[in-house]
């Protein structure tokens, strides 16, 4: 897989420079420090790649040996992604005889986006439909394609390329995220999508471009270079925390709604507030009122060997037994052998109850209220 560059404006930073426009240019101040969970997603992307090729009998280098993250259940997500392209060029099949599969494929929206281009992951064409699908190996955050900024800028590129030459008049998006178990589709006409083009993203590129427009924070920042120092994301936290966090008698019902629209982004601001401090003291900065000390740690052996030694010496078995949880189990055997053997003895509990918007795709779960009201509606 080649390299990729990075456009000022890209598409999977869409999401964020749509929302908040100045930063895009803010960003670009920044250093573009890697991670080891991008350097295990360009892993990931790279076995896909070949696994999707190989499926599809195209020519492909087998990359294993050289990556640095591989485990069975990147083999295991691969496959299954490949497997999931498969099914939909053979839902292209239906309506055109030769569709075409492109693979990692850069796509051009400048039209829309000044210099704006990416990777697609893939994207089949056919009469019709136009498929973008996007392979997310992140554990996370859930990827919903719905109304996409990442995945519709995708699919204004691939249009660029075959527009004129496929009768396109659905464009289909979907997330592939398999360590989530989340596949999410999202279906627009093409004149919609066109029309949400020259609308809004247009519009919001050219004050992304040239630095204009108003600061906006939200759940977008998780991915914002400028996060830890924004005046804008600081001011609403800090206007959150006006409330000083009373004992909910004292807030009415409205007042707890809007806390708990927000008090997720203020946890997660409060806590990279906290490690952006922490790294600057460590470079020797010193605020005012705090230093570094030392944590908590828990003891441990020196050398392993020489107490499994002296402890068998002295009649004792220094070893615990215990199973595999079902994660590292399913590590151990594979998915598809860990679902064979295991499937009967799997059962998943229900999960402890937690708040959510009522956008969230769960089902709502019965309350004690509810079930009374239940029993009182069959007497």
């Amino acid at each position: 897989m080649a390299s990729k560059q990075h456009a000022i404006l890209s598409a999977s930073g869409a999401d964020r420079w749509i929302h908040c426009p100045p930063s895009a240019r803010l960003c670009e101040t920044y250093e573009d420090k890697g991670s080891d969970y991008a350097a295990e997603g360009t892993d990931a992307h790279a076995l896909a790649e070949f696994k999707l090729k190989k499926v599809l009998g195209l020519p492909a280098d087998d990359p294993t040996d050289g990556l640095s993250w591989y485990s069975e259940e990147m083999d295991d997500c691969t496959s299954g992604y490949a497997e999931f392209v498969l099914e939909q060029v053979e839902a292209a099949k239906k309506t055109c005889a030769d569709p075409v599969v492109l693979i990692e494929q850069r796509v051009d929206f400048s039209r829309w986006v000044e210099q704006g281009f990416g990777t697609a992951d893939c994207v089949v064409i056919a009469d019709g439909t136009l498929r973008v699908i996007d392979f997310k190996y992140g554990l996370g955050v859930l990827v919903s394609a719905e109304e996409n900024p990442q995945m519709k800028c995708y699919a204004l590129g691939a249009l660029e390329l075959f527009d004129d030459i496929y009768d396109i008049d659905q464009v289909s998006m979907t997330i592939y995220q398999p360590r989530r178990q989340n596949v999410s589709t999202f279906d627009i006409s093409k004149d919609n999508l066109y029309r949400w083009a020259d609308e809004v993203l247009k519009p919001t590129a050219e004050l992304a471009f040239a630095g204009d427009g108003n600061f906006l924070c939200g759940e977008w920042c998780g991915f914002c270079k400028a996060r830890n120092e924004c005046r804008a994301r600081a001011e609403a936290n800090l206007q959150l925390a006006q409330y000083d966090f009373k004992l909910p008698p004292l807030l009415t019902d409205t007042e707890i709604e809007v806390i708990l629209y927000k008090v997720d982004e203020l946890i997660s601001w409060a806590s990279d507030i906290k490690e952006y401090a922490l790294q600057q003291a460590l470079s020797g900065k010193e605020w005012n009122g705090w230093k570094l000390v030392e944590g908590r740690s828990n003891r441990k052996y020196s050398n392993e060997a020489a107490v499994i030694q002296t402890v068998e010496e002295a009649g004792f078995d220094p070893y615990e037994k215990k199973l595999l949880g079902v994660t590292a189990m399913q590590k151990l055997l594979g998915k598809s052998r860990f679902d064979e053997l295991l499937t009967a003895y799997i059962e998943k509990p229900q999960g402890k109850p937690t708040l959510a918007p009522e956008s969230d795709k769960r089902p709502a779960m019965n309350t004690a209220k509810n079930d009374f009201m239940e029993e009182k509606h069959y007497e």
